[in-house]
Protein backbone atom coordinates (compact mmCIF):
# COMPACT_ATOMS: atom_id res chain seq x y z
CA UNK A 1 0.00 0.00 0.00
CA UNK A 2 1.77 3.05 -1.78
CA UNK A 3 0.79 6.35 0.61
CA UNK A 4 1.54 9.41 -1.82
CA UNK A 5 1.74 12.28 1.20
CA UNK A 6 1.98 15.51 -0.13
CA UNK A 7 0.28 15.31 -3.65
CA UNK A 8 -3.08 14.57 -1.27
CA UNK A 9 -3.07 18.02 -0.64
CA UNK A 10 -3.64 19.44 -4.22
CA UNK A 11 -7.17 19.70 -5.99
CA UNK A 12 -8.67 17.10 -7.39
CA UNK A 13 -7.83 17.46 -11.27
CA UNK A 14 -3.89 17.86 -9.89
CA UNK A 15 -4.28 14.62 -7.33
CA UNK A 16 -5.23 12.65 -10.38
CA UNK A 17 -2.81 14.03 -12.84
CA UNK A 18 0.10 13.87 -9.91
CA UNK A 19 -0.93 10.08 -9.06
CA UNK A 20 -0.84 8.77 -12.84
CA UNK A 21 2.83 10.70 -12.80
CA UNK A 22 3.43 8.83 -9.84
CA UNK A 23 2.47 5.25 -11.16
CA UNK A 24 4.43 6.18 -14.66
CA UNK A 25 7.43 6.51 -12.66
CA UNK A 26 6.75 3.54 -10.15
CA UNK A 27 6.20 0.98 -13.49
CA UNK A 28 9.45 2.78 -14.73
CA UNK A 29 11.30 2.13 -11.82
CA UNK A 30 10.93 -1.38 -11.42
CA UNK A 31 10.73 -2.03 -15.24
CA UNK A 32 14.68 -0.66 -14.98
CA UNK A 33 15.40 -3.40 -12.07
CA UNK A 34 13.86 -6.23 -13.75
CA UNK A 35 10.83 -6.31 -11.69
CA UNK A 36 7.12 -6.41 -12.91
CA UNK A 37 4.20 -5.36 -11.18
CA UNK A 38 0.56 -4.41 -11.30
CA UNK A 39 -1.12 -0.88 -9.73
CA UNK A 40 -3.85 0.52 -8.91
CA UNK A 41 -4.82 3.75 -7.71
CA UNK A 42 -8.02 4.14 -5.18
CA UNK A 43 -8.62 6.60 -2.50
CA UNK A 44 -5.60 8.04 -2.19
CA UNK A 45 -3.54 4.80 -2.30
CA UNK A 46 -1.74 3.07 -4.40
CA UNK A 47 -2.08 -0.86 -4.77
CA UNK A 48 1.63 -2.31 -6.08
CA UNK A 49 1.73 -6.01 -6.61
CA UNK A 50 4.79 -8.39 -7.46
CA UNK A 51 6.55 -11.06 -6.58
CA UNK A 52 10.28 -9.23 -6.33
CA UNK A 53 9.99 -7.89 -2.71
CA UNK A 54 13.28 -6.60 -2.57
CA UNK A 55 13.37 -4.87 -6.04
CA UNK A 56 10.22 -3.36 -5.76
CA UNK A 57 11.21 -1.91 -2.21
CA UNK A 58 14.38 -0.31 -4.12
CA UNK A 59 12.50 0.85 -6.74
CA UNK A 60 9.40 2.60 -4.29
CA UNK A 61 12.65 4.04 -2.34
CA UNK A 62 13.51 6.14 -5.33
CA UNK A 63 10.43 7.51 -6.44
CA UNK A 64 9.46 10.82 -6.28
CA UNK A 65 5.99 11.66 -4.16
CA UNK A 66 5.89 8.53 -2.76
CA UNK A 67 6.14 9.15 1.18
CA UNK A 68 5.09 5.62 2.87
CA UNK A 69 4.85 2.38 1.92
CA UNK A 70 2.95 -0.42 4.14
CA UNK A 71 3.53 -4.64 3.21
CA UNK A 72 0.30 -6.34 3.59
CA UNK A 73 -1.37 -9.38 3.84
CA UNK A 74 -4.77 -10.08 2.81
CA UNK A 75 -7.10 -11.36 5.25
CA UNK A 76 -10.84 -12.16 5.24
CA UNK A 77 -12.44 -9.20 7.49
CA UNK A 78 -12.59 -11.17 10.64
CA UNK A 79 -10.38 -10.25 13.97
CA UNK A 80 -10.30 -13.70 15.15
CA UNK A 81 -8.26 -13.91 11.23
CA UNK A 82 -5.99 -10.88 12.28
CA UNK A 83 -4.96 -11.77 15.26
CA UNK A 84 -4.18 -15.48 14.24
CA UNK A 85 -2.07 -14.30 11.27
CA UNK A 86 -0.50 -11.49 13.79
CA UNK A 87 0.32 -14.21 16.13
CA UNK A 88 2.01 -16.47 12.99
CA UNK A 89 4.23 -13.40 12.19
CA UNK A 90 5.35 -13.13 15.85
CA UNK A 91 5.28 -16.21 17.64
CA UNK A 92 6.82 -15.06 21.11
CA UNK A 93 5.45 -11.91 21.83
CA UNK A 94 5.73 -10.36 25.17
CA UNK A 95 5.45 -7.31 27.00
CA UNK A 96 2.76 -5.31 25.71
CA UNK A 97 0.26 -4.63 23.15
CA UNK A 98 -2.11 -2.45 21.18
CA UNK A 99 -4.03 -3.05 17.91
CA UNK A 100 -4.17 -0.04 15.53
CA UNK A 101 -6.70 -0.08 12.91
CA UNK A 102 -7.92 2.36 9.94
CA UNK A 103 -11.01 1.80 8.57
CA UNK A 104 -10.95 2.74 4.52
CA UNK A 105 -14.27 3.02 2.62
CA UNK A 106 -17.60 2.86 4.05
CA UNK A 107 -18.38 1.46 7.51
CA UNK A 108 -19.44 -2.24 6.21
CA UNK A 109 -19.64 -4.00 9.95
CA UNK A 110 -17.19 -3.07 11.69
CA UNK A 111 -15.88 0.43 12.93
CA UNK A 112 -12.35 0.54 13.24
CA UNK A 113 -12.30 1.12 17.24
CA UNK A 114 -14.60 -2.02 17.55
CA UNK A 115 -12.72 -4.21 15.22
CA UNK A 116 -9.53 -3.44 17.10
CA UNK A 117 -10.77 -4.54 20.65
CA UNK A 118 -12.14 -7.22 19.01
CA UNK A 119 -8.74 -8.18 17.23
CA UNK A 120 -6.83 -7.09 21.05
CA UNK A 121 -9.42 -9.77 22.77
CA UNK A 122 -8.76 -12.72 20.11
CA UNK A 123 -5.51 -12.12 21.15
CA UNK A 124 -5.65 -11.93 24.44
CA UNK A 125 -7.56 -15.51 24.36
CA UNK A 126 -4.56 -16.97 22.95
CA UNK A 127 -1.36 -15.27 24.56
CA UNK A 128 -0.52 -13.47 28.00
CA UNK A 129 0.24 -10.03 27.37
CA UNK A 130 -0.61 -6.39 29.09
CA UNK A 131 -2.64 -3.56 26.24
CA UNK A 132 -0.43 -0.90 26.44
CA UNK A 133 -2.39 2.01 23.68
CA UNK A 134 0.54 4.88 24.52
CA UNK A 135 3.60 2.66 24.29
CA UNK A 136 3.43 -0.71 23.43
CA UNK A 137 5.71 -3.37 23.09
CA UNK A 138 4.43 -4.89 19.94
CA UNK A 139 1.81 -3.25 17.39
CA UNK A 140 -0.51 -4.83 15.01
CA UNK A 141 -1.62 -3.00 12.54
CA UNK A 142 -5.00 -3.41 10.35
CA UNK A 143 -5.85 -1.08 7.48
CA UNK A 144 -9.73 -1.86 7.20
CA UNK A 145 -11.61 -2.50 4.26
CA UNK A 146 -15.17 -3.35 3.27
CA UNK A 147 -14.71 -6.74 1.83
CA UNK A 148 -11.19 -7.51 3.90
CA UNK A 149 -8.63 -7.21 5.91
CA UNK A 150 -4.78 -5.56 5.96
CA UNK A 151 -2.27 -7.00 8.26
CA UNK A 152 0.10 -4.38 7.73
CA UNK A 153 3.63 -5.36 7.94
CA UNK A 154 6.95 -2.65 8.56
CA UNK A 155 6.42 0.61 7.32
CA UNK A 156 9.18 1.94 4.95
CA UNK A 157 9.27 5.28 3.32
CA UNK A 158 9.86 6.49 -0.03
CA UNK A 159 11.66 10.24 -0.41
CA UNK A 160 8.29 12.13 -0.46
CA UNK A 161 8.35 15.31 -2.61
CA UNK A 162 6.17 15.98 -5.58
CA UNK A 163 6.17 13.32 -8.70
CA UNK A 164 9.20 14.07 -10.67
CA UNK A 165 8.14 16.30 -13.78
CA UNK A 166 5.65 18.13 -12.78
CA UNK A 167 7.11 21.23 -12.21
CA UNK A 168 8.94 21.62 -15.61
CA UNK A 169 12.18 21.31 -16.36
CA UNK A 170 16.09 22.62 -14.80
CA UNK A 171 19.20 23.08 -16.71
CA UNK A 172 21.64 21.04 -14.01
CA UNK A 173 25.36 21.75 -14.09
CA UNK A 174 26.43 18.78 -12.37
CA UNK A 175 30.82 19.09 -11.68
CA UNK A 176 30.75 18.74 -7.93
CA UNK A 177 28.92 16.12 -5.17
CA UNK A 178 27.62 19.61 -3.98
CA UNK A 179 26.05 20.34 -7.95
CA UNK A 180 24.50 16.75 -7.22
CA UNK A 181 22.91 17.47 -4.00
CA UNK A 182 21.20 20.24 -5.22
CA UNK A 183 19.58 18.73 -8.72
CA UNK A 184 18.18 15.82 -6.49
CA UNK A 185 16.54 18.63 -4.25
CA UNK A 186 15.09 20.26 -7.54
CA UNK A 187 13.82 16.81 -8.74
CA UNK A 188 12.35 16.44 -5.10
CA UNK A 189 10.10 18.95 -5.83
CA UNK A 190 8.88 18.19 -8.83
CA UNK A 191 11.68 19.09 -11.04
CA UNK A 192 12.74 17.16 -14.68
CA UNK A 193 16.74 17.98 -15.08
CA UNK A 194 18.48 18.84 -18.04
CA UNK A 195 21.84 17.76 -17.10
CA UNK A 196 24.35 20.32 -18.87
CA UNK A 197 27.17 17.26 -18.44
CA UNK A 198 27.86 13.56 -17.69
CA UNK A 199 24.74 12.38 -15.92
CA UNK A 200 26.27 10.68 -12.37
CA UNK A 201 25.22 7.26 -12.06
CA UNK A 202 23.77 8.18 -8.60
CA UNK A 203 20.80 10.19 -9.93
CA UNK A 204 19.72 7.79 -12.36
CA UNK A 205 18.63 5.49 -9.69
CA UNK A 206 15.88 8.68 -8.91
CA UNK A 207 14.45 9.74 -12.69
CA UNK A 208 13.81 7.01 -14.83
CA UNK A 209 13.86 9.55 -17.85
CA UNK A 210 17.76 10.14 -17.20
CA UNK A 211 18.37 6.05 -17.42
CA UNK A 212 18.31 5.92 -20.95
CA UNK A 213 17.42 8.00 -24.11
CA UNK A 214 14.30 5.59 -24.37
CA UNK A 215 13.70 6.35 -21.26
CA UNK A 216 13.84 10.18 -21.86
CA UNK A 217 11.30 10.11 -24.94
CA UNK A 218 8.87 8.52 -22.95
CA UNK A 219 8.63 10.84 -20.17
CA UNK A 220 8.83 13.86 -22.01
CA UNK A 221 8.01 16.87 -19.05
CA UNK A 222 5.50 19.99 -20.09
CA UNK A 223 2.10 20.33 -21.57
CA UNK A 224 0.93 17.50 -23.20
CA UNK A 225 4.53 16.04 -23.09
CA UNK A 226 5.35 18.19 -26.33
CA UNK A 227 9.46 18.29 -27.20
CA UNK A 228 11.44 21.23 -26.86
CA UNK A 229 9.97 22.81 -23.58
CA UNK A 230 12.24 25.43 -22.78
CA UNK A 231 14.00 24.76 -18.97
CA UNK A 232 12.95 27.56 -16.87
CA UNK A 233 15.75 27.87 -14.17
CA UNK A 234 19.23 26.61 -13.90
CA UNK A 235 20.74 24.50 -10.61
CA UNK A 236 24.71 24.73 -9.92
CA UNK A 237 27.03 24.93 -7.07
CA UNK A 238 29.32 26.96 -9.48
CA UNK A 239 27.53 28.54 -12.48
CA UNK A 240 30.00 29.75 -15.09
CA UNK A 241 28.49 31.25 -18.00
CA UNK A 242 25.19 30.51 -17.08
CA UNK A 243 22.67 31.86 -19.88
CA UNK A 244 20.81 34.91 -18.28
CA UNK A 245 17.65 34.23 -20.50
CA UNK A 246 15.26 31.81 -22.42
CA UNK A 247 13.13 32.95 -25.46
CA UNK A 248 9.32 32.43 -25.00
CA UNK A 249 8.57 34.64 -28.61
CA UNK A 250 10.22 36.02 -30.95
CA UNK A 251 10.57 39.42 -29.06
CA UNK A 252 10.09 38.53 -25.64
CA UNK A 253 13.06 37.50 -23.20
CA UNK A 254 11.89 35.68 -20.00
CA UNK A 255 15.37 36.06 -17.47
CA UNK A 256 16.06 32.45 -16.25
CA UNK A 257 15.81 31.46 -12.56
CA UNK A 258 19.36 31.20 -10.96
CA UNK A 259 18.00 28.25 -8.43
CA UNK A 260 20.75 27.52 -5.37
CA UNK A 261 18.53 25.19 -2.69
CA UNK A 262 21.68 24.41 -0.57
CA UNK A 263 21.30 28.44 0.80
CA UNK A 264 21.27 28.63 4.41
CA UNK A 265 21.95 24.50 4.86
CA UNK A 266 24.19 23.66 7.82
CA UNK A 267 27.02 20.98 7.25
CA UNK A 268 25.21 18.69 9.65
CA UNK A 269 21.82 19.11 7.02
CA UNK A 270 24.38 18.70 4.11
CA UNK A 271 25.67 15.60 5.55
CA UNK A 272 22.04 14.16 6.51
CA UNK A 273 21.19 15.04 3.07
CA UNK A 274 24.19 13.19 1.53
CA UNK A 275 23.36 10.17 3.27
CA UNK A 276 19.73 9.69 1.70
CA UNK A 277 20.94 10.23 -1.91
CA UNK A 278 23.78 8.76 -1.99
CA UNK A 279 22.43 5.54 0.72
Amino acid sequence: MVRIGESMLKSRPVRRQFTRVIIRTIEAQCELRGASVELRASGGIIFVHGDEDSVIEDALQHSFGVYAVDPYTDLEPSPEAVAIAALEENQNPSGSFAVRCKRHGEKGNWTSQIFAAEVGSSVLERVELKVNLSEPDWQIRVALFPDNARLLGTRFHGPGGLPIGVQGIVDAQLDCELDILSAWLMMHRGCRINPLSDTPEILKQWDPALASPDMARRFRSGPAQREGIESWGIVGHRIDNAPTSVSTEDDVLVPIANLEPLVGWSEEEIANLRMKVFS
